[in-house]
C-alpha cells in the first residue's frame, strides 16, 4: 500500500499539460487571444513547447509566458512562433500562464483564417532532458531511471513541504479568526449586560421618583 501511494504521488508530482487548438487571426489590437494555465509550486523546473502548423499566409502567432503572482514574473516572449521551446524555473507558488494571439500582417483583413497551435507544458521530472543527461554523464538505463525517480521524489518532497507550510498558515489564520470571534462575543455580552444593568437602575430610579414603588 505504501509503495502504491509513493507511485501515485510520483505520477502526480510530474505534471504534463498538452493541447492542440485553432486560433483565429485578427488585427493586432483585436487579434484572437487564448491563455492556458497550470498551477505550479515555486522552484519547479518547467519545459514549454509550442508548434504552429502551416496555414494560410499573413498570420503570425505571438506568445508570452508569465505567472499570476503579485510580481507577475515573466518567463518568455516570442513575437512569431513556429517551433519554440522555453525552459525555466518558477519564481513563485502561482499559476503559470501561456497566452497566444494570432495577428494579421499589414494588408490582410480578417476573413476567418486561423492557425493550429500544438502546446505542451511539462514540469518536474517530466521537464528534464534525460536523453541529454544520459549522453553527458554516460549513465546506464537503470541509472537514468533511478535519477528520474529521485527527481520525482524531490518534487514530491517540495510539494509536501509547501502544503505543510500552507496548512500552517491557514491554521494560524483560523486561530486568529477564532480569537477575534471569541473576543467579539465577550465584548458583545459585556455590553448587553451593562445595558441591561443600566436599564434596571434607570427604571428603578424612575419608579422611586414617581413613588410607584
Amino acid at each position: 500500500m505504501r509503495a502504491l501511494a509513493v507511485l501515485i504521488l510520483t505520477l502526480l508530482s510530474a505534471v504534463c499539460l498538452a493541447i492542440e487548438f485553432d486560433l483565429e487571426a485578427g488585427a493586432e489590437v483585436l487579434g484572437k487571444r487564448r491563455c492556458l494555465s497550470q498551477w505550479l509550486p515555486k522552484n519547479t523546473h518547467v519545459k514549454v513547447t509550442a508548434k504552429v502548423l502551416p496555414g494560410y499566409p499573413g498570420q503570425k502567432i505571438h506568445m508570452e509566458i508569465h505567472d499570476d503572482s503579485p510580481s507577475m514574473n515573466q518567463y518568455g516572449v516570442r513575437k512569431q512562433v513556429d517551433d519554440v521551446t522555453f525552459r525555466f524555473n518558477t519564481q513563485a507558488h502561482a499559476n503559470v500562464i501561456a497566452c497566444f494571439q494570432n495577428m494579421l500582417d499589414n494588408g490582410y483583413t480578417a476573413d476567418g483564417r486561423s492557425l493550429t497551435v500544438q502546446f505542451k507544458m511539462n514540469s518536474g521530472a517530466m521537464a528534464e532532458d534525460f536523453i541529454k543527461l544520459q549522453q553527458d554523464e554516460k549513465l546506464k538505463p537503470m541509472e537514468i531511471e533511478l535519477r528520474r525517480v529521485a527527481m520525482s521524489l524531490d518534487d514530491i518532497q517540495d510539494e509536501l513541504q509547501y502544503l505543510k507550510q500552507r496548512e500552517g498558515s491557514l491554521r494560524d489564520a483560523n486561530e486568529l479568526m477564532n480569537s477575534r470571534v471569541r473576543t467579539f462575543g465577550i465584548v458583545s455580552i459585556s455590553v448587553l449586560i451593562a445595558v441591561a444593568a443600566y436599564q434596571v437602575l434607570y427604571l428603578r430610579r424612575f419608579f422611586h421618583q414617581k413613588k410607584l414603588i
